[in-house]
């Protein structure tokens, strides 16, 4: 399912990322998961929510993008957040030639995201994500000099 979420910017992180998972068919995962994946799960939807992310598979290049450039993520902790079997089963019911030619579609964005991160003021912390979740997007994008 594609969700594309364009959250209010005047509600916080927390309210957004609780909204967004109210939109998902299996709105109840986070219930499911250990405690690291839940926090690298947090983490990701932050992402989403913060960069203005649907769940297409072109917004989920995008968002893996942003969390390389614009975040302090590291790759492992991003690993964990799709190293699951349902991840796994929907890239390969999607096909190795199908998925290729999205990322070649999905150049033009990948370009301007690299250019965007470019100039953020600093990094998406996610050490600090406790004390982030209470403040509104558009504050943490401020903060940030994130523009989309």
């Amino acid at each position: 399912m594609n969700v594309h979420r364009d959250f209010d910017p005047s509600i916080t992180l927390s309210d957004a990322i609780h909204k967004m998972r109210g939109l998902e068919p299996d709105s109840n995962l986070a219930n499911k998961v250990s405690l690291d994946i839940l926090q690298a799960l947090e983490q990701h939807d932050a992402v989403h929510v913060v960069f203005n992310c649907g769940t297409s598979i072109q917004d989920e290049i995008a968002v893996h993008l942003w969390m390389v450039l614009a975040t302090t993520a590291k790759i492992s902790e991003m690993h964990r957040a799709v190293a699951s079997l349902e991840h796994r089963n929907v890239l390969s019911g999607i096909g190795h030639f199908k998925l290729m030619r999205i990322w070649v579609t999905s150049l033009p964005r990948i370009i301007g995201i690299i250019f965007k991160s470019l100039r953020i003021k600093k990094r998406l912390s996610f050490e600090e994500l406790s004390r982030l979740k209470g403040k509104s997007i558009l504050e943490i994008r401020q903060e940030h000099g994130i523009i989309l």
